[in-house]
């Protein structure tokens, strides 16, 4: 339940609050750790490669490892203050690099203080007759200097490689967000454009109705008829973003068996499709464009009226949706006008350079509008549709 539902549940909004391990070691990661292991390395190699050539190879071999293991527990527990220390000063800037410097510094010497505790086992060397206090604390702050600066090449490395991953971050984020907002643009824009188109078909066939009912009376109440058997397939996915092939062809049928009431003998229509193809996905409302298209600038002119035939076949990936004509043909109007050009637009919204609309002349006479479609995408969507 989220903040908005909980409010008006009228239930209290609980924070959630990262945990300890997400407020003290966030971001501490193999990166880290891949930095302290090569830093350790070399700095454990220096000083071994003096005795490399002096001792046996397995005296040398246990002088490096025990070197190595040193190295690395200084250098892990100076990570470990980093990761704290940055998170807990979070942002960059003078003050995140005092208190680094600073979790640096105080890890350096802690950690010193218990591997030197450890390897002479509490007494520091003391019981050495040679030993002073003053030469311990040289040698004690020497290392330390030598570890501050190990620290330091530590701490600059592993701010570096985090920055870097919140950088890559942030530019994913920001395509993300890019893309969300590209996405709910052209959803929006879509909408936009089919709220233009479904006026543009529905008044122009309730005004046919009209001016057929004021001239002939029986012909009006049969493209009533068809009327309602149309709004009964078109009204249910008049604002649905999804359709079929099949459901495209039985919308653009019924207004065709209006139209053809309207114009009588001058117009006769055909429709070819396979059984298989009716399941396929299809945004609602294109084809019914090109068929009002070929009533409009194709048959309605034509003196003669015309033949319209709706096709649908597979070609390799592709699914090709014809509607031809044998009306006038290539006009002014025919290519252009806000049916066509919202088309365009909405197959470019939903299938990008996927889809295309072409027109091409028929044989003998009138246009072949085709839309064709990524077919394999359309298939794998099927289930969703």
């Amino acid at each position: 339940m989220d903040a908005a539902t909980m409010a008006e549940a009228g239930e209290p909004i609980r924070t959630l609050r990262p945990s300890w391990r997400e407020r003290w070691f966030h971001g501490l990661g193999w990166a880290g750790f891949a930095i302290v292991a090569i830093a350790a390395l070399i700095n454990a190699a220096r000083p071994t490669i003096k005795i490399v050539v002096m001792e046996p190879v397995n005296v040398w071999l246990m002088y490096f490892l025990w070197n190595y293991a040193y190295n690395v527990t200084i250098g892990v527990t100076i990570l470990l203050a980093v990761v704290w220390a940055r998170n807990r000063v979070p942002g960059r800037g003078i003050r995140q690099y005092t208190i680094v410097f600073l979790a640096v510094a105080i890890a350096a010497a802690a950690s010193l203080l218990v591997v030197e505790a450890w390897e002479t086992k509490g007494t520091f060397g003391s019981d050495d007759p040679t030993w002073t206090l003053g030469h311990a604390a040289l040698g004690l702050g020497s290392d330390w200097v030598h570890f501050l600066l190990l620290g330091l090449i530590i701490a600059g490395a592993w701010l570096y490689v985090l920055a870097e991953a919140d950088h890559v971050a942030a530019l994913e984020q920001c395509a993300v967000d890019s893309a969300r907002m590209d996405q709910q643009t052209a959803e929006a824009q879509l909408q936009v454009l089919e709220a233009q188109i479904e006026p543009h078909f529905l008044f122009n066939t309730l005004a046919n109705v009209k001016r057929l009912y004021d001239t002939d009376r029986a012909s009006g109440a049969r493209m009533l008829r068809n009327l309602k058997e149309y709004l009964a397939v078109a009204l249910p996915q008049m604002r649905e973003t999804r359709s079929t092939l099949g459901r495209e062809v039985a919308h653009a049928t019924a207004y065709l068996n209006i139209q053809q009431v309207r114009m009588g003998r001058r117009l006769a229509f055909a429709v070819e499709m396979p059984e298989r193809l009716r399941t396929v996905p299809m945004p609602p409302l294109m084809l019914l464009t090109l068929v009002e298209n070929a009533i409009k600038h194709g048959v309605g002119p034509s003196p003669n009226g015309g033949r319209i035939d709706l096709r649908a076949s597979i070609d390799d990936d592709r699914l090709l949706v014809e509607v031809a004509d044998t009306g006038l043909g290539f006009t002014k109007s025919a290519g252009g006008g806000t049916g066509l050009a919202n088309l365009r637009a909405r197959l470019a919204g939903h299938f990008g350079g996927a889809a295309s609309l072409s027109l091409a002349l028929n044989s003998p006479r009138g246009l072949i509008a085709t839309i064709v479609l990524p077919y394999k995408d359309a298939a794998a969507n099927r289930g969703s549709a």
